[in-house]
């Protein structure tokens, strides 16, 4: 992958020499640095059961265990049985309706987090009881209520799957007596239990040699029915030790270390090797494994062909080397942004407790983030243009995207179909007639190019789309390949 700082004319015929329509649609201020998307060798190591660059997927946040700060202000061993309760499982599907009306249908992933125990971070190794603060009042078994929740959410578009964690292990944890004396617990070489950033720590190769993380996997399917939902997230997926530190100025860090137990010999590469065997051992049951991130969070080693989603997708590398069907992200950082993000539902619904308020904002992001991402994930990339202010994306068929000050425009052949806060994007999910149109702030007759590829009649049909279903919408009119539009604040509409 060769990367230069060119000049403006330079970059002029980078980008004609890559067969683009139009090179000034997009400009960035001063010097800037053009990467050319070089493909990797790529070949699966797993089987994966959804094509995540045609899916949203998000994390829906139930509960928070909380506990007693015992050491460096963040650490904890165990929980103080309190929790943090943001929404029940009943109220998770109501979320999942909503998000289901507003994405029009668009296939959906949620990950269900702090559904076990007293919620997030709460008795792990175990996760194998549910949390009776989210379950339904007519649930005995709280797992009934997730059993429940995975059933029903079927009905709209989506699969709900778990967010569990397999390097934890707290003191409290019904597992905890039974791993010490297995002996599968991270050590010193001194024979000290190691304690991370919180929680003590399980050591992936000595757990998958004694046939304990075999168990701890084959227990939980038989519990829930994740080998039909085909997906779960793996968190905080270490390939080394998170050791928190106080520097000399007090203040507290992270600090990587490997290998994860010296006690017990395994060197890093053997403790990567136990994570493959571990993500083969869930694809052999057809779950495909998503991750936490990659891109400064230590997957270690496991990249290309092992993981098809990463919940926090900071790697420039990944981004310019493996197309979104063989990798791609939720929260996308950077200048990578240039290639489309997504809208985060587990903060967004955590943060806005007023569901009705919750579903504006998330209108607003999904047409400023998923929609837009959705449609570009159908185009190879071809460049990533870094300047000091922004960047901009080089997709075929002449598309460009430019990501500057916190927005994404989009361009095709020269025609703009985002300024960052009005659009018209296709939504190919529903077929090749079908536009959603959006305005942040309301617009009055604005006039859009259809982009080639879509076929919309001129008898074309629109509607209003909020989270409780869509109502009929006429201030459009069709003439040609264009289409005028007036649209209210936060409108969001489907002509199709």
């Amino acid at each position: 992958m060769k990367c230069g700082v060119l000049c403006a004319i330079a970059l002029v015929s980078t980008l004609v020499s890559m067969g683009a329509a139009t090179t000034d649609v997009f400009t960035l201020d001063g010097p800037v640095r053009t990467n050319a998307f070089k493909q990797a060798d790529f070949k699966w190591a797993v089987h994966p059961r959804h094509d995540y660059s045609k899916t949203y997927v998000t994390k829906l946040f139930l509960s928070q265990a909380e506990f007693d700060p015992v050491h460096l202000g963040k650490y904890k061993m165990r929980d103080n049985g309190k929790q943090k309760v943001y929404m029940s499982c009943e109220q998770a599907l109501e979320v999942i309706k909503g998000m289901d009306a507003l994405t029009l249908g668009l296939p959906k992933i949620v990950y269900l987090v702090g559904w076990q125990y007293n919620g997030h971070d709460s008795k792990y190794p175990a996760f194998f009881e549910g949390n009776r603060a989210v379950a339904r009042a007519c649930d005995t078994d709280p797992l009934d209520s997730i059993r429940w929740l995975m059933r029903e959410a079927k009905k709209y578009n989506t699969t709900v799957s778990l967010h569990v964690n397999l390097f934890d292990a707290y003191d409290d944890s019904p597992l905890f007596k039974e791993y010490v004396r297995a002996d599968v617990l991270a050590r010193e070489k001194d024979g000290t239990y190691i304690l991370g950033d919180w929680a003590y720590k399980v050591s992936y190769a000595a757990e998958w040699e004694k046939g304990l993380l075999q168990k701890r996997v084959d227990r939980l399917c038989e519990l829930l029915p994740i080998c039909e939902a085909g997906t779960i997230h793996i968190d905080a997926f270490h390939s080394a030790v998170p050791f928190p530190v106080v520097g000399a100025n007090g203040r507290h860090s992270i600090r990587m270390r490997s290998p994860i137990s010296p006690w017990h010999g395994h060197t890093r590469e053997q403790d990567i090797d136990a994570k493959r065997n571990i993500i083969k051992y869930f694809d052999s049951k057809g779950i495909d494994v998503t991750t936490e991130g990659v891109g400064g969070m230590d997957v270690g080693g496991i990249s290309e062909g092992w993981f098809p989603m990463y919940w926090h997708y900071g790697s420039r590398q990944h981004a310019l080397s493996l197309k979104a069907s063989q990798a791609c992200g939720g929260n996308v950082y950077g200048s990578q942004c240039a290639f489309g993000s997504n809208v985060n539902g587990e903060a967004l619904f955590r943060n806005h407790p007023d569901l009705a308020k919750a579903f504006d904002v998330f209108k607003r992001e999904f047409c400023k983030t998923t929609l837009i991402c959705q449609y570009l994930n159908t185009f190879g990339r071809q460049a990533l243009i870094e300047g000091k202010n922004g960047s901009i994306g080089v997709f075929e068929k002449g598309v460009r995207t430019m990501w500057k000050g916190g927005r994404l425009s989009v361009a095709k052949d020269g025609e703009i179909l985002s300024d960052g806060s009005d659009m018209l994007i296709p939504a190919l999910w529903l077929g090749d007639g079908a536009l959603v149109a959006y305005s942040e702030k309301g617009c009055r007759d604005r006039t859009w190019k259809v982009p080639a590829g879509v076929k919309l009649s001129d008898k074309a049909k629109g509607w209003t789309v909020t989270s409780t279903g869509r109502e009929a919408f006429s201030k459009f009119k069709i003439e040609g390949n264009s289409v005028t539009l007036t649209l209210a604040p936060n409108e969001m509409v489907l002509i199709r």
